[in-house]
């Protein structure tokens, strides 16, 4: 059996940078599949195309253009440059509705001779243990039946308090390692901190994300199916849009990635 994860962000080559991918109805969030699987499929071509586990992903930013209904699509990879150190790549994936979404992201090589330090701190937050996992009949969008949530950072969806978010959470099913597809999966999965500022339901859609990555993927010494610490925080709204700043964070206190992401809210 292969992980709900890998299977969802799975594509097939097709030569020249093309590859098959599906979205399936179970992996919606409101009319398509969540962020998370689009972006994760885009990964995985990306990286099969660039084929250097040397040249580690470092960002990545992907624009969400119409829904992921459910169906076949194609993902389109060019290498825009690749240079000594760094190769920047482009993506797209279209349906047969037209495009889906547009991606671009930076590979590179570890530059050893460079500072190093690290000012964030992880955000307080009890173990994985002392937290309860979210119950399966609590009301939450269709795909996060393939993700285990155990709430403990800031407030509760639709609270009319401050508007932060987060927790520990995994895959569900067999034990993942967390590779860069996992990764973003993982940090697009909690609902949006916009959604604590408010005191009844309205809908909301990603309209772009970027992600950095402080590591290569997957670490070395990573076990799978470990427990990471989702955080999100959300300082700006307006206009019908706003932004929400996540972290992922290792048990153990390092900070794995970061993302910036442009929240539509809508109704």
């Amino acid at each position: 059996m292969i992980a709900p994860f890998l299977a969802a962000t799975h594509v097939t080559p097709l030569g020249e940078g093309r590859y098959r991918s599906r979205f399936e109805a179970p992996w919606y969030q409101g009319r398509g599949a969540y962020g998370g699987v689009v972006a994760g499929q885009i990964l995985r071509a990306m990286e099969h195309v660039v084929a250097d586990p040397d040249r580690p992903l470092r960002s990545f930013t992907v624009h969400f253009c119409a829904p992921a209904t459910e169906g076949e699509a194609e993902v389109r990879v060019r290498i825009e440059r690749s240079g000594k150190l760094v190769t920047h790549a482009t993506a797209r994936t279209e349906n047969a509705a037209g495009v889906v979404s547009f991606a671009t992201a930076t590979f590179g090589t570890p530059r050893p001779t460079t500072p190093r330090y690290l000012d964030a701190k992880r955000p307080v937050a009890p173990a994985p243990s002392e937290v309860s996992v979210v119950p399966e009949e609590v009301p939450m969008p269709t795909f996060c039946q393939f993700f285990e949530y155990r709430f403990c950072v800031g407030s509760a969806p639709y609270s009319a308090s401050e508007p932060r978010l987060g927790g520990w959470i995994r895959p569900k099913g067999e034990p993942l390692a967390l590779d860069a597809a996992l990764c973003v999966g993982l940090l697009d999965a909690y609902p949006p901190s916009v959604l604590c500022s408010l005191s009844e339901l309205r809908p909301v859609a990603s309209v772009d994300f970027t992600v950095h990555f402080f590591h290569a993927l997957p670490r070395p010494g990573d076990r799978p199916g470990e427990h990471y610490l989702r955080t999100g925080v959300s300082r700006w709204a307006g206009e019908g849009f706003a932004e929400d700043l996540q972290e992922l964070w290792s048990e153990e206190g390092e900070l794995i990635a970061q993302c910036r992401q442009c929240i539509a809210v809508l109704g």
